[in-house]
């Protein structure tokens, strides 16, 4: 990999930081300060969508997407500078519809899928909630029980989904479903895209400790066209898993990191207790020290994904373990902040008196969704174990020492 940014790359740095100077308007900065964003209780509000619109009249929503399916055709490591500048302004970019859906649809859809489904998303008039986790189908989310059955030339859908979060203002569910009950779990799996209007659909709100909205959705009898299944039937657990690699790696992006940390720094830099600036206490400068070196590594692991996507490999164990090291980072950098700022830290993004505008101490909120979204940090280090090492699985009794092959192989999380 390259440590540094290519001329061309440099330059498309310069264009998206250009573009964001002139489409960030101040509506905008007061609207997300106000609700938080896509997560809130309302969804995105008019201004959010309106610079939504203007990423997708510049196709930036297809930006690394092939020329065949619309897109522009850049590379991976664009997409990251795309990212991660929308995360350092502040402004929530395109979504895992964009991020891990529709790679999903361009590799294993029907010709009839993408056509069907590849223009509205590109467009910014598709956006999906993923539908995966259940109250008894979570970190092992094979033991999911929503079915769908054919019924003729429909699936009817029943069950329910929970943690469904953007459901209250998407417009469809890539909804994962069980479509052979008789089928080993893993087997007998589907994924089907639903129209979030479908009659029998019901949206209930749960409102998490970081004051956001994710949502329990129930299904009862919701018929949808045959032709909604997402390639092939019971294949659905290779579509499921591809996306959560992509998910994960939409997850680790630094730029939000950075200008936390980056801000901190400043408000230390200028900021005094007892007459002294913070930045000149020693215990300050050494947290601050090892914050900034460690969103340097996450900066790192971020170009590592990309320029291996860039180069055809899959970065499975890469996005994976730079999903949990940001998001353990994410949570550091929200502690020592909180512990530099002292109770003034407590105070929201509401109260005029709030350091930083109440940035960490929505940061010690939200970090720790980031722990177990896309993957729960304990699970994916066996993840790591796994398919990056091939050890066994955690709990599997190990073999005698004579029966341990000299070329272990790696099996399937269980």
């Amino acid at each position: 990999m390259n440590f540094e940014l290519s001329d061309s790359q440099a330059q498309w740095r310069q264009e998206v930081k250009a573009f964001l100077a002139q489409n960030i308007s101040d509506d905008l900065k007061k609207e997300l300060a106000v609700t938080g964003g896509p997560d809130s209780p309302q969804g995105p509000g008019p201004h959010l969508r309106s610079f939504w619109r203007k990423l997708s009249e510049r196709n930036w929503f297809g930006l690394t997407w092939p020329e065949e399916y619309g897109g522009l055709g850049r590379g991976a490591v664009d997409q990251y500078i795309l990212l991660s500048e929308l995360d350092y302004a502040g402004v929530p970019g395109p979504d895992l519809t964009v991020t891990s859906v529709a790679p999903m649809l361009m590799r294993y859809g029907t010709r009839r899928n993408k056509a069907e489904f590849l223009p509205g998303i590109a467009k910014g008039e598709i956006f999906t909630a993923v539908g995966y986790s259940e109250p008894n189908a979570g970190t092992d989310l094979a033991s999911l029980k929503t079915r769908a059955e054919l019924d003729g030339d429909e699936w009817v859908i029943n069950g329910m989904k929970i943690w469904n979060s953007h459901a209250h203002h998407a417009t469809h569910e890539w909804l994962c479903v069980r479509t052979d009950p008789r089928a080993p779990k893993h087997q007998g799996i589907s994924v089907i895209i639903v129209p979030i209007k479908t009659p029998g659909i019901e949206i209930h709100p749960l409102i998490t400790w970081r004051d956001s909205r994710t949502n329990q959705t129930f299904f009862t009898n919701v018929r949808v066209p045959r032709t909604n299944l997402i390639g092939e039937v019971n294949k659905g657990w290779q579509y499921i898993t591809g996306a959560l690699d992509l998910e994960r790696g939409a997850i680790m992006y630094d730029g939000e990191l950075r200008r936390e940390v980056d801000n901190l720094i400043r408000f230390c830099k200028e900021s005094t207790v007892d007459g002294v600036r913070l930045a000149e206490r020693a215990d300050v400068r050494r947290r601050l020290a090892e914050l900034d070196a460690r969103v340097e590594v996450a900066r790192l692991f971020a170009i590592e994904a990309a320029c291996q996507i860039d180069e055809g490999i899959i970065p499975t164990i890469t996005v994976t373990a730079a999903k949990i090291y940001t998001s353990e980072l994410r949570q550091k950098i929200a502690d020592y902040g909180m512990q530099i700022l002292g109770a003034y830290g407590q105070l929201d993004r509401h109260d005029p008196a709030a350091p930083l505008n109440g940035a960490l101490e929505w940061l010690y909120r939200s970090a720790p969704r980031f722990r177990f979204a896309g993957g729960t940090n304990e699970v994916l280090r066996d993840v790591i174990a796994q398919r990056g090492h091939g050890m066994p699985s955690y709990g599997r009794q190990a073999a005698p020492k004579a029966a341990v092959s000299s070329t272990p192989k790696t099996e399937p999380v269980r």
